[in-house]
C-alpha cells in the first residue's frame, strides 16, 4: 500500500517539476552586485607571530582571489635578494620569498591593494602582515610623504630606503636594510622597525635594483639621521563601578612625525642619443637625453655635398634637433648614413667627443607615394607656380601683449622686410606704420612682428608674394589680413600683497592645467604688492619659488653636495580672473613651508554642493 502511494506522489510531482522548470528556462536572475572585499580566514604565519622559520606565507580568504599588479605593489622589508613569487591554491594565496630568511629578524609584508576577489575585482586595501623569525617582534614605524620638488605632485611607486650604516656611497653600492614604497598619494609607511638610527632616502629606482643611478633615478634625502621610537601617552579618566575607581586610559604615540621628501632629478651631464628617425626625405629628427648646445656636429658619410648641406632647428632645451637637409644630392638618397659628434663624460668626469654613426631609411610607403606624386606631376599640362602657404595667429582679436607670428612649413632662406607692410586704421584710412620684424630664436620657420598695439584698434597686414623665400627655392604666397586688437575691458588683473618674503622669490602665474605653462613672472625680495595685468578671463594658479641663489630660476638639488632643491609653494586657491575686474588678495608665504598642493577651486566646489543639494532634495508629488 505504501509503495502505491509513493508511486502516485512521484507520478504527480515529477511532471509538475518538469513543467515548472521548463516554464522558467532562461538566464537566472542574479542577486545584488558583490561590493565587499575578500575576508581573511587565516594566515600562516599569524599576524605578529614570532619564531616563524619558513619562507612561504599562506593567506586563506573566504573566496577565490587573484593578484592585481602585485609585482609592482608588493614590498617585503627587509628586502630579499630574490624576487618573491605568487600563486594561489584554492582560496589560499601563497607568497614564496625564495630564500632562507635572516634569524632574529622582523619581516613586514606590504601588499597594498594588490589582492582582489576573482569575480568583481574588489580590492583588499592596505593588506600588511608582520612576523619575526626570532622571539621578539619589532614594532616601531616611519611614515611620510614623497612629492615632486618642483610641482609638489605626489610621487607614486617611489621607494623609501633605510640604511643602518653611515656612508656617502651607501645608496650607490649597497642594498637597503629596510624598504618601503609610496602609494598613489605619495604616502609611505615602513612598519615593524627596530629602535635604530637610519639614514633615509627616497628614490624612483627606474632600473629596479634598489641602488641609485645618477642621471636615471630621481632622488630625495634628509640631512639628518632618524631614530624611530614610541611613547605611551596616558589619559586619565574616572569610571564609576561599585566603588569609584580611577582608570588610566591612553594611546601609544609613534615618532618621528610624518616625514616629507622632495624628489628631484640631479642636473648632470649624461648626454647620449635617445631616438632618431627620418619622417620625410628632407627632415631628420634627433632626440638626446640632455642639451647639445655648443657640442654638436653632423656629417653625411654616403654623399659628398658641396658646402653647407643642412639647417638645424633646436628645441628650447637644445635636446631635440630637427635637421633640415637642404642639399638635393643628400635628401634624394633613400638611405642616409650620418655621423654625430657631441661631448660625453667618462667615469672620472673628463669630457671627450663621442661619435655615433646612424643609418636612416625611407619607408617603402613613402617612396611609393612620392613616385606616384612625381608621375601625376608629369601628366599635368600646365604646372602651377611653386609656393608655400604661410600661417599666422590672427584668428580672432589679437592680444595686445603678443606678437604676430608668420610661420612657414619649411625654413626661411631670406626675408625682405621692406615687402612686409603693417597699417593702422585712422578714421576710414589705413596709415602705414613701422613694426619690428625679427626671426624667432628657436624656430627657423617663424618670424615675429612686434608693435606697441593700441586696444580695440583695426590693423592690416600685407605680405608681398616675393617677400619670403624658403631654403628649397619656394616663395611664400601673399597675405592680406585685416584684424583688430582686444579691448582693454576684456582683460582682468591680479593684484596681490605678498607678505613674509624672506629673500629672493619668484612669483609665477600659471595656466590652470596639468602642464602649468608659465604666463607671467615677477621677482621680489621683500614684502610688496605685485600687479599682474592683461590676463585673459579664465582660471590661473599662483606659485612661489624661493630663489636661494637669486639667479631668476628654479634650481634642482645635488646629492653629493648635500644640497636640496629650491623650495616652492602654491597659493592654495584657484584664481578666477574676470574681464575688467581686479582680483585683490593677500598671500602670506608659509613659514615653515606648507608641503602640500591641495588647491581649491571655489567655483567647482560650489557647483558640486549645488548638485548634491539638488540630488538630495525631496521630490515634488504629482498627487493633488
Amino acid at each position: 500500500m505504501i509503495k502505491r502511494v509513493l508511486h502516485f506522489v512521484a507520478s504527480v510531482l515529477i511532471p509538475l517539476v518538469l513543467v515548472y522548470s521548463c516554464a522558467n528556462m532562461g538566464m537566472p536572475k542574479g542577486g545584488p552586485k558583490d561590493k565587499q572585499p575578500p575576508v581573511i580566514v587565516k594566515s600562516i604565519p599569524e599576524a605578529n607571530q614570532t619564531n616563524f622559520k619558513e619562507n612561504k606565507i599562506r593567506i586563506t580568504f573566504n573566496e577565490f582571489v587573484v593578484a592585481d599588479e602585485l609585482n609592482d605593489k608588493f614590498i617585503v622589508s627587509p628586502p630579499t635578494t630574490k624576487k618573491p613569487s605568487f600563486k594561489t591554491k584554492g582560496k589560499t594565496f601563497i607568497v614564496d620569498l625564495g630564500e632562507k630568511l635572516h634569524p632574529n629578524t622582523t619581516y613586514s609584508l606590504d601588499f597594498k591593494d594588490g589582492i582582489v576577489d576573482n569575480n568583481e575585482k574588489n580590492k583588499y586595501k592596505n593588506l600588511r602582515l608582520a612576523f619575526s623569525t626570532g622571539p621578539d617582534l619589532d614594532t616601531l614605524r616611519i611614515v611620510g610623504f614623497v612629492r615632486d620638488a618642483f610641482t609638489l605632485e605626489p610621487a607614486k611607486n617611489c621607494y623609501i630606503l633605510l640604511y643602518k650604516g653611515a656612508s656617502d656611497t651607501l645608496i650607490h653600492k649597497t642594498r637597503p636594510d629596510f624598504v618601503g614604497k609610496t602609494n598613489g598619494q605619495g604616502f609611505f609607511a615602513i612598519t615593524n622597525l627596530p629602535a635604530t638610527s637610519f639614514q633615509i632616502f627616497a628614490m624612483s629606482d627606474i632600473d629596479n635594483n634598489l641602488k641609485y643611478t645618477s642621471g636615471v633615478d630621481s632622488i630625495a634625502f634628509l640631512d639628518k639621521r632618524i631614530t624611530p621610537y614610541a611613547e605611551f601617552q596616558p589619559k586619565r579618566d574616572t569610571v564609576v563601578t561599585g566603588s569609584d575607581t580611577l582608570v588610566v586610559l591612553g594611546k601609544t604615540r609613534f615618532y618621528p612625525d610624518p616625514l616629507n621628501f622632495s624628489l628631484f632629478f640631479e642636473k648632470g651631464f649624461d648626454l647620449h642619443l635617445d631616438k632618431y628617425e627620418r619622417p620625410s626625405r628632407k627632415i631628420v629628427d634627433l632626440t638626446f637625453t640632455a642639451s647639445t648646445a655648443d657640442t654638436f656636429n653632423i656629417e653625411v658619410l654616403n654623399a659628398h655635398p658641396k658646402g653647407k648641406w643642412n639647417l638645424i632647428e633646436k628645441s628650447k632645451k637644445a635636446d631635440t634637433l630637427k635637421v633640415w637637409i637642404t642639399d638635393s644630392m643628400v635628401y634624394k638618397r633613400d638611405t642616409l648614413a650620418l655621423r654625430l659628434t657631441y661631448l660625453q663624460q667618462d667615469s672620472l668626469g673628463k669630457f671627450f667627443h663621442k661619435k655615433d654613426t646612424i643609418k636612416l631609411y625611407l619607408s617603402e610607403d613613402l617612396i611609393v607615394k612620392q613616385e606616384k606624386n612625381k608621375h601625376n606631376q608629369r601628366r599635368k599640362i600646365i604646372s602651377e607656380a611653386k609656393s608655400v602657404n604661410l600661417t599666422t595667429n590672427l584668428a580672432g582679436a589679437l592680444d595686445t601683449y603678443r606678437s604676430i607670428l608668420l610661420e612657414s612649413p619649411e625654413p626661411f632662406l631670406s626675408v625682405d622686410t621692406s615687402k612686409i607692410y603693417l597699417y593702422v586704421k585712422k578714421d576710414t584710412t589705413y596709415i602705414r606704420i613701422t613694426p619690428k620684424i625679427k626671426p624667432d630664436t628657436l624656430n627657423l620657420r617663424r618670424y615675429q612682428i612686434t608693435y606697441p598695439w593700441d586696444f580695440a584698434t583695426a590693423y592690416r597686414l600685407d605680405v608681398d608674394s616675393t617677400a619670403i623665400h624658403t631654403v628649397y627655392g619656394l616663395y611664400a604666397k601673399a597675405i592680406k589680413a585685416d584684424f583688430k586688437t582686444q579691448e582693454e575691458e576684456h582683460y582682468g588683473k591680479i593684484i596681490f600683497s605678498v607678505k613674509n618674503v624672506k629673500g629672493p622669490t619668484i612669483i609665477q602665474v600659471l595656466e590652470n592645467n596639468k602642464d602649468e605653462h608659465i604666463l607671467k613672472s615677477v621677482r621680489i625680495e621683500k614684502d610688496q604688492e605685485i600687479i599682474l595685468p592683461f590676463l585673459e578671463p579664465k582660471k590661473y594658479l599662483l606659485k612661489a619659488i624661493f630663489d636661494r641663489n637669486n639667479n631668476g630660476k628654479w634650481d634642482t638639488g645635488n646629492l653629493k653636495e648635500n644640497l636640496e632643491p629650491e623650495e616652492v609653494c602654491y597659493y592654495l586657491s584657484v584664481i578666477k580672473v574676470r574681464s575688467n575686474w581686479d582680483n585683490k588678495d593677500t598671500w602670506v608665504l608659509p613659514d615653515p613651508l606648507v608641503f602640500r598642493k591641495k588647491i581649491v577651486d571655489a567655483e567647482e566646489e560650489a557647483d558640486k554642493l549645488a548638485k548634491k543639494k539638488k540630488k538630495n532634495a525631496p521630490q515634488k508629488s504629482n498627487l493633488f
